[in-house]
């Protein structure tokens, strides 16, 4: 039975694992799937897979890249394990499995350039790596051991570092070829990705809700609006008379919020609007309802050397997603449908 050593042993290797098991049988290293939305498909989608021990096969001018179903299965168990049970709806799964076939021809392409580029890794890099895993247990036989439950070895390990060394680097190159953000750039991010405040009377309506209810609801909406425009009217107490959402006990109130952090719908509406204290002409419709939003707040500008870091930050990260998705564009991508949720492509 294993230690207690052993078992937080095994915990600390697990983030390892979920790069190297998708590595699968193939000739090109894997890390694990990206965390971004994989909802668009740039490679082909090849004839599915009918072998049972195959979850995921990659092909381009680089090779071919095989995962295998008990590899697959595996990365998926961690990527569940990772998620709450309230984020497993069917919807969110199908998400998952997406991301895993995308991250796996992910690492397949850029595995592929940067092996085409003749991109090297540190050998010293890989090997204090290697060793930085080896002493999280006792011994290193049960390092062996651990590897060898997950069909690894150390010298495996070692080409799958150096591997994931090389993919950094051709990364790094890659986020350099992306265009500086000019003085006028900057001043419009910097007035865009303020941080603003607002409170918001919220009308519960499905999304799916008949269409005699959604005008209902709206009409209800539309006269709270016309209510909070009057002049001295409280909008905190109307908030709390006929708000259903959590923020209608503190009358609305949202605190302050930047744009990514509300839906767009609501978020677009609130940044329309310029002064503290205006109130937005139509109810807002997003996924929970209806929403009267009066600004409270129309915030201060970023900081002008913070919105350049932030902008070029997220340009660079822009210009290594285009590089991948057009080296994708070039591959094709065929999955078992028994082992990956159907509709991956869609």
């Amino acid at each position: 039975m294993p230690t207690l050593t052993t078992r937080r042993s095994l915990l600390a290797l697990l983030p390892l694992l979920a790069v190297l098991l998708l590595a699968g049988c193939g000739n090109s290293g894997g890390q694990s799937a990206e965390n971004s939305a994989a909802s668009d498909v740039p490679y082909e989608v090849g004839t599915p897979v009918s072998d049972t021990t195959v979850a995921v096969i990659v092909s381009s001018e680089y090779g071919t890249d095989t995962l295998l179903a008990r590899n697959y299965q595996r990365q998926l168990k961690m990527a569940t394990r990772r998620s709450a049970p309230s984020q497993r709806s069917p919807e969110q799964m199908q998400q998952t499995h997406r991301q895993l076939v995308r991250g796996f021809a992910r690492q397949h392409v850029l595995s592929g350039e940067a092996k085409a580029r003749d991109i090297t890794a540190d050998t010293a890099q890989v090997s204090a790596r290697l060793q930085s895993l080896k002493q999280r247990y006792d011994s290193e036989e049960q390092f062996r051991e651990q590897l060898a439950r997950s069909g690894l070895t150390v010298d495996s390990v070692r080409a799958l570092l150096a591997d994931r060394f090389r993919q950094r680097t051709l990364q790094q190159q890659m986020s350099e070829q992306f265009e500086q953000p000019s003085a006028e750039d900057v001043e419009a991010y910097s007035k865009d990705n303020r941080r603003i405040r607002a409170q918001h009377i919220l009308l519960k309506v499905g999304e799916n809700a008949p269409e005699p209810t959604v005008d209902s609801v709206r009409q209800v909406a539309a006269t709270l609006v016309d209510s909070a425009r009057m002049d001295n009217v409280d909008f905190a107490e109307l908030a709390k008379r006929h708000s259903e959402g959590p923020s209608a006990r503190k009358g609305g109130d949202l605190g302050f919020f930047g744009r990514g952090q509300m839906v767009d719908p609501f978020s677009d509406a609130a940044y329309a609007l310029s002064d503290s204290g205006d109130v937005a002409p139509d109810p807002v419709r997003t996924r929970f309802g209806f929403h009267v939003i009066r600004l409270t707040d129309a915030g201060q500008p970023l900081d002008t050397a913070r919105a350049r870091q932030q902008m070029t930050t997220e340009r660079r990260k822009q210009a290594v997603e285009k590089q991948v998705s057009d080296l994708l564009g070039k591959a094709t991508v065929q999955v078992n449908p028994e082992l990956v949720a159907a509709g991956f492509q869609n």
